[in-house]
């Protein structure tokens, strides 16, 4: 009569990113609220300027050198800056800057044009540069939360007695490596945010020149 021995039960551990996050101590657990902040703060940062952008570009009339140019052979100077604030857009207001030194040197038509352009172009940069602070703060943080964690995690080691439990040092370094990738997941989005907003900005100034080129033309144009 044989007795049978029950086999001994292993545990089976379920993978959880978010008790991985906050399994460490309380500098470990600081460090990643922090890089946590600072994604929904670039988030916040990207959607803001976004809507902001879009706002200001959307009210944009296609046919505003063609509109212009009626006014202007019909010599209605202040019908034409009406018309340019009427618009209420960044494109009107660089025009308007043109329009109101008509009869004035090229160059001072032009200078007071880019001087708007650049006016515009500040106001859709306004807190850009804390969104381009977050793609490299982020990793640098995670990364610091995953050297303090292996720190600690070998200096309970070097303290254990008795026995020591592979388990114990796995723990210690799984933590300490979701700090850094917590880092890259809220950097990663970031510097894609930080450079979307700059590609509309470039498209933005690249309308702006071209703009800039068609009035020069309208106004030498032979009437």
């Amino acid at each position: 009569m044989f007795l049978q021995t029950a086999s001994p039960q292993v545990q089976e551990q379920v993978f959880s990113f978010w008790k991985i996050m906050f399994h460490g101590n309380l500098f470990a657990n600081v460090v990643m609220v922090t890089v946590l902040l600072l994604g929904v703060f670039s988030l916040y940062l990207f959607l803001e300027r976004l809507f902001f952008i879009n706002r200001m570009t959307k009210t944009s009339d296609a046919n505003l050198i063609e509109n212009l140019e009626d006014f202007l052979k019909e010599g209605r100077m202040d019908a034409a800056k009406d018309y340019c604030v009427r618009l209420n857009s960044p494109e009107g207001r660089i025009v308007e800057k043109g329009v109101s030194r008509i009869g004035r040197p090229i160059s001072d038509i032009m200078s007071s044009m880019e001087g708007q352009a650049q006016i515009e172009v500040s106001k859709m940069e306004k807190n850009l540069n804390l969104l381009a602070v977050v793609p490299s703060l982020a990793p640098m943080l995670g990364l610091l939360g995953t050297v303090i964690g292996m720190i600690l995690a070998f200096f309970n080691m070097s303290n254990a007695e008795g026995s020591f439990s592979p388990k114990t040092l796995s723990e210690g370094i799984y933590t300490a490596m979701g700090q850094t990738a917590v880092g890259l997941a809220v950097a990663i989005p970031a510097n894609f945010f930080y450079n979307l907003i700059l590609t509309k900005i470039d498209k933005f100034v690249l309308k702006s020149q071209n703009l800039e080129a068609e009035f020069l033309d309208l106004i030498n144009k032979p009437i």
